[in-house]
């Protein structure tokens, strides 16, 4: 077993997001989870062993839902893709006071052709459905990763969530 495959208590702790001395507790009251290795004080024990202990005492908290990419199609410009993307609304406040809604995430590299400053968009979002901005400002930051990271910004009443559409079959007789 690899020392990646072991973990500690701290680390058993940091999967239930509670601390170590709760994990201790669980230990006393339930037993199940056996130490392979390490000492008294500090013990170790395979993850998956640990994972399944957290498992089965209901402790393991459930896995974020997927974030699935998110479509930007900018009017009279591209349509791109958007990972991670996150819109908030309702508006946030500047610290000036003036409301706002924001959109963001990560994008391929190199999206030059995006307008700038501003721009009006479609956000396609799964989860979210459809909505649109008028007059957003738009910010591309590059960290020189994998990814740049896009940032839409405007005026609260400025933006909407649109209508969901429904597709009809025509039947003929």
């Amino acid at each position: 077993m690899t020392h990646q495959d072991e973990v500690n208590l701290a680390q058993i702790a940091d999967m239930a997001a509670v601390t170590r001395a709760a994990v201790v507790n669980w230990r006393r009251l339930h037993g199940g989870l056996d130490a392979t290795g390490g000492t008294d004080q500090s013990p170790r024990f395979p993850r998956a062993t640990a994972e399944q202990w957290l498992r089965d005492l209901g402790k393991l908290p459930a896995p974020a839902p997927e974030r699935l990419p998110a479509t930007v199609a900018f009017t009279a410009g591209p349509t791109i893709t958007v990972y991670g993307a996150e819109l908030h609304r309702p508006a946030l406040a500047y610290s000036g006071g003036s409301a706002y809604e924001e959109f963001n995430g990560h994008i391929d590299p190199g999206q030059h052709d995006v307008p700038w400053p501003t721009a009006s968009v479609r956000i396609e979002q799964p989860g979210n459905g459809a909505y649109e901005a008028t007059d957003a400002r738009v910010d591309i930051s590059s960290y020189g990763g994998h990814y740049d990271f896009l940032k839409l910004v405007w005026p609260a009443g400025r933006g909407r969530a649109l209508p969901e559409t429904t597709e009809t079959t025509e039947v003929q007789a």
